[in-house]
């Protein structure tokens, strides 16, 4: 059984905007559950921006893009150590996944890309997914990983997908007034096709 995982950056962030590893820590020891129980496992995890943001000080002001491509490439490195170390623990493998908008449009980098992680997925290691913030645009930028995870859910004909977040709901189409109503409960996906807007063409949509 395929299960993918999405770890918002809300979840792994502490107020001050660093990384909450004992959160972290918490959610490795419940995948390492799962693992056990049989899961084969895809986490696609927000938090490398927050990890790179105490590793330094920028030596001029920085603009949004630039501080997510600083401190992504910076924070990447601590974030996989510290996924690396806590699953070790269980004696459980871990591999990395940076991605790209790009990699669902284009036809051979889709194929690479799911062969990539369908390899892993035979070999039992749990593959953590991010977008490769160092190199991607503003334009074509996943929102929090909130698109990535649905798009690697499909792309892997996952079992199941688990979000762990810190909201109330699914956001609803915003009423005249401005106020935008809460979905809190989704029982089958005819409920919130509705609401549903699809923002760009990718290769994975045509694709089962």
């Amino acid at each position: 059984m395929l299960t993918v995982v999405k770890v918002g950056g809300n979840i792994l962030t502490r107020p001050d905007g660093h990384v909450n590893v004992s959160r972290l820590s918490s959610i490795v020891d419940q995948l390492a559950m799962l693992h056990a129980a049989g899961h084969k496992l895809i986490l696609v995890s927000s938090g490398a921006v927050a990890c790179g943001r105490g590793e330094m000080h920028a030596v001029h002001p920085l603009d949004s893009v630039e501080q997510r491509h600083l401190y992504s490439a910076m924070g990447q490195v601590k974030l996989m150590n510290l996924y690396y170390s806590l699953f070790r623990e269980y004696g459980i493998n871990v591999g990395q996944v940076l991605t790209m908008k790009e990699n669902f449009i284009s036809e051979r980098q889709y194929k690479n890309q799911k062969s990539c992680i369908s390899v892993m997925i035979e070999n039992n290691i749990i593959h953590i997914v991010n977008e490769n913030d160092t190199v991607s645009i503003t334009e074509l930028m996943f929102t929090d990983n909130d698109e990535l995870y649905g798009l690697m859910a499909r792309m892997m004909h996952a079992d199941n997908l688990i979000l762990l977040t810190n909201v109330d709901g699914v956001l609803g189409t915003p009423n005249p007034d401005g106020t935008q109503p809460t979905i809190r409960t989704v029982s089958s996906a005819d409920e919130v096709k509705q609401y549903v807007n699809v923002s760009f063409d990718v290769f994975a949509s045509t694709r089962t």
